[in-house]
This record gives structure tokens, sequence and C-alpha cells, in this order.
């Protein structure tokens, strides 16, 4: 288990893309997506991404996220991997992941979810070709396995500050998947701030803020008859924030460059706060309408930008 699989308990917001038909209305417009009378009167905000990530307007709705994490530009079909921010790890596997559950609006402008994790490693893979143990033994115990687990409860409120629209939550996620809680880990909570400004009818500058803490109740294990110390696979804290700009090319697509500012964390024994290395998303977002949205995306180091030092995924978001 390394460093990185600790942090996958976060959820994330991403982008995406999707192919138009061609007439009148695929034309460029910088204006952004129509709402009803209806829909304009209780929306708090107007930035499309933001609206999605808060979720629906309905008093009572259901709220999924789904992220498959995929190979790189030069293998995107392939079932490794790249480990771009630590090049001293060996890849991983492609993985999906998600949330799925339901929202209650208590509020125009805050709601409360309860959501439950799935997970699968290499889900559309029935083999692979490696030279890594690590993975072939990942893929031999876990290839194709989806695990319901993780429960989540999420507390969301989107609201203005002058011209800045934001939403703000936090989360607590009780860990009940194995592998995790081998090693100890038993919950995990998180607060995010998501702001964006209008800076042209079609453009947006944006920034989000991501804390992360975790709770683990060992630290040591014994396997094969030998004691083994799992603090330095432990991660206790991350803080992580970046800034994008957003371009809306029509009413309901986007494209969005996002760069990493700062992404620091602490293991779990030690007092010293290590940075990582800053990562650059390139993203497009075509919203299908207000709550349904796909986002693929490529993600990269500027400094080892090489096809193989690459990460291809997509973000499938629903709320009914």
């Amino acid at each position: 288990m390394t460093k990185t699989l600790l942090t996958l308990l976060v959820l994330s917001s991403q982008l995406s893309l999707a192919a138009t038909p061609e007439n009148e209305e695929s034309k460029v417009s910088t204006s952004l997506p129509e709402v009803t009378q209806k829909a304009n009167q209780e929306e708090v905000i107007e930035n499309p991404t933001l609206k999605t990530l808060s979720g629906s307007l309905n008093p009572w709705s259901l709220y999924s996220s789904f992220t498959y994490r995929g190979g790189s530009i030069e293998d995107p079909l392939g079932a490794e991997r790249p480990n771009i921010q630590n090049a001293a790890e060996a890849p991983g596997l492609a993985n999906m992941s998600g949330n799925l559950g339901f929202k209650y609006r208590l509020t125009k402008q805050s709601n409360i979810s309860l959501q439950t994790g799935l997970y699968s490693t290499t889900p559309f893979h029935s083999s692979i070709d490696t030279d890594n143990a690590r993975n072939q033994r990942d893929f031999d115990e876990n290839g194709q396995q989806l695990d319901a687990d993780d429960p989540t409860l999420s507390y969301f409120r989107t609201y203005n500050l002058g011209a800045l629209q934001n939403v703000s939550f936090v989360k607590y996620q009780y860990v009940t998947r194995g592998s995790y809680r081998d090693f100890g880990l038993r919950s995990g909570v998180a607060f995010s701030q998501a702001t964006a400004i209008k800076i042209h009818p079609a453009a947006y500058i944006a920034a989000t803020l991501t804390y992360e803490s975790y709770q683990y109740d060992k630290t040591s294990t014994t396997i094969q008859g030998r004691a083994m110390s799992l603090t330095p696979y432990q991660t206790l804290q991350t803080l992580r924030a970046n800034l994008s700009t957003e371009l809306y090319l029509r009413r309901n697509l986007s494209v969005r460059f996002i760069s990493d500012v700062m992404s620091y964390y602490q293991m779990r024994g030690e007092s010293d706060i290590e940075d990582r290395v800053l990562q650059q998303t390139l993203a497009m977002t075509y919203f299908f309408n207000r709550d349904i949205s796909l986002a693929p995306n490529v993600r990269f180091i500027l400094g080892e930008l090489r096809p193989e030092q690459t990460n291809m995924g997509l973000t499938f978001n629903v709320n009914l």
C-alpha cells in the first residue's frame, strides 16, 4: 500500500467533454446555460460547474458522481496508470470510483446528503500484461470486483460574497473497505471550498481549497509472523489548492485549465509537512442540463510533459 492509496478518500469535482450535433445551435455562443423562470428564482449561483457540484434543486434527489482513472496518452486503454506525482513509486492500476446516495435540500442555500462509496479496480480489463509484481498481485486479488463501502455524510452550502460565487462543503466518511482497514484507517473528514468569479460573459476564474484529515486505530500489523510498522504508510492530513480558468465555447460546453498552487501532506508520527509535485489538468465539460455533466480530462506535470507521464480520466455527474 502506498501513500497515494491512503489519499483516495476525497471527493473531487472534475470537468468534461462530449460530441454535439452540427447545426445552427452548435455555433459558438458567449452566453451561459439558460434556466427556467422557476429554477432562476431558486438558483443562488450561476456558474454551471458549481451548480452541478451543489446538486439538484429538488427537495429530495439522487446525488452521484463517478470517476474513471485510466492510463496515459501513450496507452489510454491500458490497465496501468502512471503515478505522475511521485515517480519513485511504481504505477498503479486503472480504477473507477464514485459516490451514490440521496440528498435533502434543507434550505435554498444548503443541503445534506448520505452516500455510499463505489470502487472497482480495472473494471474494463479481464487481463493484464505487466512486469510489476505489486500491480499483478493487486489485479489478481481485486481485478473487476465492485465494492460498495465507506458510507459518507456531507453538508453543502451555496452562497455569494459580492461577485464571488461559492460552494462550501464538509464530509465525514466511515471506512469499511478492507484494504484501507488493514492499514488502520477508520475514518476521514474533509472540508472543501470552491469559488468562482465571472470575468467575461463566457469566462470564469475559479479556485478550490481542500483539507483532509484521517483517523487510524493501529500503528502496526503482523505479516507472515513478522511485525510491520504501518505509520510510514498512514497519511495524517493533506492540504491542496488550485486555480483554474474556465471558458464557455457554447452554452453547454466549457474548457478548463487547472493548475495546483500547493499540495502538502503530513504522515502519521511525523512533524514535518511535505509537499507533492504540482500537477496540471486540461478538461472539457459537456452539460446535458443543469444536473448532468460528462467530463474527460488529462493530467500532467509541466516539467515532465511526456505521453507516458500523463493520466487520462473521465467524470460523470448525475443529480436527479
